[in-house]
């Protein structure tokens, strides 16, 4: 499978290469496992001169004797060292300048000689302003990551020029991997996209297992739902060296949000967790991990300050794994899997609705970027007040326009795409946002609508699967 997107992402690292001609560059890549960290530098590498360096979790003397050997095939006079600032001090002064020199689960070094850290601080500052350099280093342990170099007692702290954190592709590169592997189908690939999201290497090991053009329910079966499925331990094993010894109550939480569960105090009582401790367990999933998302209505002035947020899990995967797997699991311990595909299909419409609300906001704000709304906006996200809710609403500030979207996983027929659209009006009335001097649009996204154009004559901003191949 080819690697697609990181245009920006590529972009960036070739801007630091050109610094590199007059500094060293000490260049960090963050994300979660399996998001395409390794690929998108490889990917940068090719046809550079670089060193690739993967750090294992083994002995010093062993680890630099791997090290020493892969650095020998460009320095072919390089010594047996037995010191890593030695070894890293030698590696620098002898490599070609403009050269890459890439460290991959950088964060590994902890569990080899953490005095590491301390060394690489020192030959970096010794040699930051004399050498022409870039040195890159990816991590897949967040939490690890963010301790090495953002915690102001350690060695590493403020010394990385450079912090980049590679998110999910998007649904539409997402379209595009699925139909190298000839799933084209829209619906198909949004159902794909519910469950893998935007985690690239999920698509490759489908391609891998010889899934092509096959259905989502069909390939959990290889993927997931076997003995030896390449996915089985997937997020078990993630999440547990992720949450250490406390991993246990960090399950409880997510499983709780999997299921529907958003406000602290019904996450705190479906998980079991005191309600005086889950703050601490919640900021942690959202700043430290990323493994939630935290959200306020749209149009909150000061989302920081407000009482109203909700938790939602920000990994598809994850969500799937907690919702269904996780939940089963005395079934999927003992192969039970047919028990838990028909829960599966039972619930799944369900669980599309809040990812298919994520790849509608994703397509508005791709086509507001090529201009292909009426108005364009500065803010979008979900609004909510007590029983009301609405699943979109797009602000801008400056020229007091409001949009308002509902999302449906459904198949309408034009009087019930029309009832919504009523309904949203009436709906959109209790947005305390400028009432008194605002233009209001009102629109729908869905599965598949009937005479839609009828809905855009009069109108309204009516979109389905159709149209989302922008």
């Amino acid at each position: 499978m080819k690697f697609y997107n990181r245009a920006y992402e590529l972009s960036e690292l070739e801007r630091v290469r050109k610094l590199c001609s007059k500094s060293m560059h000490f260049t960090i890549i963050s994300g979660r496992r399996r998001v395409g960290k390794t690929e998108l530098v490889k990917n940068f590498c090719s046809g550079k001169e670089h060193f690739y360096f993967f750090i294992g979790r083994k002995n010093l003397s062993l680890l630099l004797e791997e090290l020493s050997s892969i650095a020998k095939t460009k320095i072919t006079l390089f010594p047996t060292i037995t010191k890593f600032d030695e070894w890293l001090e030698f590696l620098l002064n002898n490599a070609k300048k403009g050269t890459i020199i890439f460290f991959d689960e950088f964060q590994n070094f902890k569990y080899v000689d953490e005095s590491i850290f301390s060394d690489f601080q020192k030959v970096f500052d010794k040699y930051r302003t004399k050498l022409q350099i870039h040195i890159i280093v990816a991590g897949s342990h967040i939490t690890l990551m963010n301790k090495i170099f953002s915690d102001s007692k350690e060695p590493l702290f403020g010394r990385a020029t450079e912090k980049y954190v590679l998110k999910p592709l998007s649904f539409k590169d997402v379209s595009e991997m699925l139909s190298e592997i000839k799933i084209t189908d829209i619906e198909e690939q949004v159902r794909w996209h519910t469950v893998f999201g935007g985690i690239p290497k999920y698509y490759v090991i489908a391609e891998e297992q010889g899934l092509e053009g096959m259905d989502l329910f069909s390939a959990l079966k290889t993927l997931l739902f076997r003995d030896f499925a390449p996915l089985k331990e997937e997020a078990k094993s993630v999440l547990v060296e992720e949450f250490g010894s406390e991993h246990s109550s960090y399950f409880s939480i997510l499983e709780a949000v999997a299921i529907g569960n958003s406000e602290m105090t019904t996450i705190a009582n479906k998980s079991g967790i005191n309600i005086k401790s889950i703050s601490k367990y919640l900021g942690l999933l959202v700043k430290d991990f990323g493994y939630l998302d935290y959200e306020t209505p749209v149009t909150e002035e000061k989302p920081w300050k407000s009482k109203k947020g909700r938790y939602f899990l920000s990994d598809n995967f994850f969500r799937f794994w907690f919702r269904y797997v996780y939940r089963n699991r005395s079934d999927y311990e003992i192969g039970n899997y047919d028990s838990i595909a028909g829960k599966i299909k039972q619930d799944f419409d369900a669980l599309i609705g809040r990812g298919f609300e994520k790849i509608s906001k994703e397509f508005l704000i791709e086509l507001s970027k090529q201009n292909k709304l009426q108005f364009n906006f500065s803010k979008i996200g979900k609004w909510w007040h007590k029983d009301k809710e609405i699943d979109l609403v797009a602000l801008n500030d400056n020229t007091n326009d409001i949009f308002f979207f509902e999302c449906k996983w459904k198949k309408l027929k034009e009087a019930s795409a029309r009832k919504i659209l009523e309904d949203l009006k009436v709906k959109s009335k209790s947005v305390d946002w400028r009432q008194d001097d605002r233009k209001e649009y009102f629109g729908l996204i869905a599965r598949h609508i009937e005479n839609k154009e009828k809905l855009t004559e009069i109108g309204y901003f009516v979109y389905d699967l159709a149209d989302f191949k922008i």
